[in-house]
C-alpha cells in the first residue's frame, strides 16, 4: 500500500515575509524619543518632505523587483535621502534675511493677491492700513528667495508673492521661517493661497472677498472666513488637520468631499443632497451668501460656525 503524499504548504509570496510597518513604527518611535531628549529639533523633519522624489524611485524599484529586496531598497533610499538632505543644508549657508512686503492700492477698486508659500508658519489677517493692498514681513530661510510681482489690470491691483527654494528646506531655531502679512479690507479681493509646509492661519473676518482659493499643503490649517458674504471659497486640501470657521453673520451652502481623512460639519445645518445649508441660506440675499466647497486630502477636516 502506498503512503499518501502530504501536500506541501504554499511558498510565501515575494515581499510578504518582511512586513514594513513594524520597522516604520520602530523608526518613528526612536525619532520621537531622541527629539524628546533634545538630540535634535523635531521641526527639521519638515525639510525631509522635499525629498519625495527619492520615495518615488524606491517605490518603482520595489515594484520592478516584486518586493524581493524591499528592506534593502528602503535602507538605500533612507541613506540617499539623509545624505542628500545633509549635504544640501551645508551648502546653503546662513539663514535668509527679512523681506518687507508693501503694495499699495493706488486707487484700485478691487484686488487680487496670490500667495505661493514655502516652508514655515504663515499668518494672514485683514488689518492692512488704508491705501495698502497687502503689507507685512517675511522671514526667509536658507536658500529661500521671495519674489514679488506687482501689477494692475484695469481697476484691479494685483500682486503675486512666491517662495522659491534652492536645495532642501528646514525650519530650525537658527533658520526660522515665518510670513506675517495683512490684507486690505477696503476693496474686494480675489485671494489665492497655494499652501506649503507648516502651520497656516488665515484670519479673514474683517476682509471683503470676491473669491477665495486655498490649495493643498502639509501641516495644520485654520481659516476664519469673512463676516460678509458674496463670494465663493474653494479648499483643495493636502495632508494635515484643517479647520474652516464660518461666522454666523453669513449664510452658506457647503459641499464637502473627503479623501483619505474624515470630515466634520458642526452646527445647525440642513441637508440638500451632498451639501449642507445654513437655515437662512434660501432667503438670504446674494451678498450675504457664501458658496463653500471643501475637497479633503489626508487628515481631518472640520467646518464649524462661530460667533
Amino acid at each position: 500500500m502506498s503512503t499518501p503524499s502530504v501536500p506541501r504548504p504554499p511558498a510565501p509570496e515575494a515581499g510578504r515575509g518582511h512586513p514594513v510597518w513594524p520597522y516604520l513604527l520602530i523608526a518613528a518611535g526612536v525619532v520621537l524619543l531622541l527629539a524628546n531628549f533634545g538630540w535634535f529639533d523635531l521641526s527639521r523633519l519638515w525639510s525631509l518632505l522635499t525629498l519625495w522624489p527619492v520615495a518615488l524611485i524606491a517605490v518603482g524599484v520595489d515594484l520592478l523587483t516584486g518586493g524581493r529586496y524591499r528592506l534593502a531598497v528602503i535602507a538605500v533610499a533612507v541613506v540617499v535621502a539623509v545624505a542628500w538632505w545633509a549635504t544640501g543644508l551645508r551648502g546653503l549657508g546662513a539663514a535668509g534675511e527679512r523681506v518687507d512686503v508693501a503694495h499699495a492700492l493706488d486707487g484700485a477698486r478691487a484686488g487680487q493677491v496670490v500667495l505661493r508659500l514655502g516652508v514655515g508658519d504663515v499668518t494672514l489677517d485683514a488689518a492692512a492700513p488704508g491705501g495698502s493692498l497687502i503689507g507685512g514681513t517675511i522671514l526667509a530661510g536658507r536658500g529661500e528667495t521671495i519674489s514679488q510681482r506687482p501689477g494692475r489690470v484695469g481697476d484691479t491691483a494685483r500682486v503675486e508673492i512666491a517662495s522659491q527654494q534652492a536645495g532642501p528646506a528646514s525650519v530650525t531655531r537658527d533658520d526660522p521661517r515665518r510670513w506675517n502679512l495683512s490684507l486690505t479690507r477696503a476693496v474686494p479681493v480675489d485671494l489665492v493661497v497655494q499652501a506649503g509646509v507648516g502651520r497656516t492661519t488665515l484670519d479673514l473676518r474683517a476682509a471683503t472677498l470676491s473669491a477665495l482659493s486655498y490649495g493643498a499643503g502639509v501641516g495644520e490649517t485654520t481659516v476664519t472666513l469673512p463676516e460678509t458674504g458674496g463670494y465663493r471659497a474653494e479648499f483643495d486640501l493636502g495632508v494635515g488637520a484643517t479647520t474652516v470657521r464660518l461666522p454666523q453673520s453669513v449664510e452658506a451652502r457647503i459641499t464637502v468631499r473627503t479623501g483619505l481623512g474624515r470630515a466634520t460639519v458642526s452646527g445647525t445645518f440642513e441637508r440638500d443632497g451632498d451639501a449642507y445649508l445654513t437655515p437662512g441660506y434660501a432667503a438670504a440675499a446674494p451678498g450675504d451668501r457664501v458658496e463653500l466647497s471643501v475637497r479633503g486630502g489626508v487628515g481631518a477636516v472640520t467646518v464649524q460656525r462661530v460667533r
